[in-house]
C-alpha cells in the first residue's frame, strides 16, 4: 500500500490554517494539525477531514516557547513514521500604536510570527533530509506595505519572508521553501463588514475580496511545485497592481 505524504500544519484548527488543512486532504495527505489553544476545534476539524479519509492528529504547542517547537514533530513521527511538508501558518495578529508599543508587544509578535516558523523549519529540515520535502510559510502581503496600527506584525511578516528565501537557498536541494502571501482575504475585526469588505475589494484589481480557500489553493500548488523554491506566491487579487496599501 502507498503511503499518502504527510503534512503538518500549524495553526490548522481554525480561519486559514483550517482551510489550509482541508485543502491537503483533498490534494491527497494525512495531516498532523497543531493547535495551541482551540482544542475543541482541532477535534472538530479532524473528525470531520478523518470522516473523508485522510489519517488525522491533533497536537498542541505554545510555538512562541521554544521548549515547545519539537512536541508537533515528535507527534508526527510517532504517529505517522515521517513528514513531507510544512505549513507555517500560524500567527497573531495584534493591532498597536507604535506610539505606545513596548518591546513586550514586540517580543510576543516576532515569538510566534517569525522565530517559530525558523524553529519549525528547523526540526522539519532534520527530519526530511536526505529524503526530502518542503515547507511553505503564510506571509502577509502587509510585508512590504507601510500598516501604521500594526507595525510589529508586517515587521514579523517581514522578517518571515526573509526567513523564506534565506532558507530556500540553504535547504537546496533536498527541501523547497517557499511562502504565499495573502491580501484582502480575511480581514481585521472592526474592518470585516460591508463597508470594510467594499473598500477592500476595491483595492484589488479583480474587484473582489478573496477567501480562505484561495490561500489554501496557492499552498496545495506550492507543496507540488516540485521546480518552485524561494518564491513568495501573493494572492491578493492584483492589490500590488494599484500600488502599496497603507492600513490605518
Amino acid at each position: 500500500m502507498t503511503r499518502r505524504p504527510l503534512a503538518l500544519v500549524t495553526g490548522g484548527a481554525v480561519r486559514v490554517g483550517r482551510a489550509i488543512a482541508e485543502a491537503l486532504a483533498s490534494a491527497g495527505y494525512d495531516l498532523m494539525l497543531h493547535y495551541h489553544s482551540s482544542e475543541a476545534e482541532a477535534s472538530t476539524v479532524a473528525h470531520a477531514i478523518g470522516e473523508r479519509g485522510p489519517r488525522v492528529e491533533i497536537v498542541q504547542a505554545d510555538l512562541s516557547d521554544p521548549e515547545q517547537i519539537a512536541r508537533p514533530f515528535d507527534a508526527a513521527e510517532k504517529a505517522f513514521g515521517s513528514i513531507d511538508l510544512l505549513v507555517n501558518s500560524a500567527a497573531i495578529f495584534p493591532r498597536v500604536d507604535p506610539r505606545e508599543a513596548t518591546h513586550l508587544d514586540w517580543d510576543r509578535v516576532f515569538a510566534l510570527n517569525a522565530r517559530a516558523p525558523f524553529l519549525c523549519a528547523q526540526q522539519a529540515a532534520l527530519r526530511m533530509e536526505p529524503e526530502g520535502g518542503a515547507i511553505i510559510n503564510i506571509v502577509d502581503t502587509g510585508a512590504t506595505e507601510a500598516w501604521p496600527s500594526y507595525v510589529p506584525y508586517v515587521a514579523s511578516k517581514a522578517a518571515l519572508a526573509s526567513l523564506t528565501r534565506g532558507l530556500a537557498a540553504a535547504f537546496a536541494p533536498h527541501i523547497r521553501v517557499n511562502g504565499v502571501a495573502p491580501g484582502a482575504v480575511l480581514l481585521p475585526d472592526g474592518e470585516d463588514d460591508e463597508t470594510g469588505r467594499s473598500a477592500a475589494a476595491r483595492r484589488t484589481v479583480l474587484g473582489r475580496v478573496g477567501s480562505a480557500t484561495d490561500v489554501a489553493d496557492a499552498v496545495v500548488y506550492l507543496a507540488g511545485a516540485r521546480y518552485v523554491t524561494g518564491v513568495i506566491l501573493r494572492v491578493d487579487g492584483g492589490q500590488h497592481l494599484k500600488g502599496p496599501r497603507t492600513a490605518g
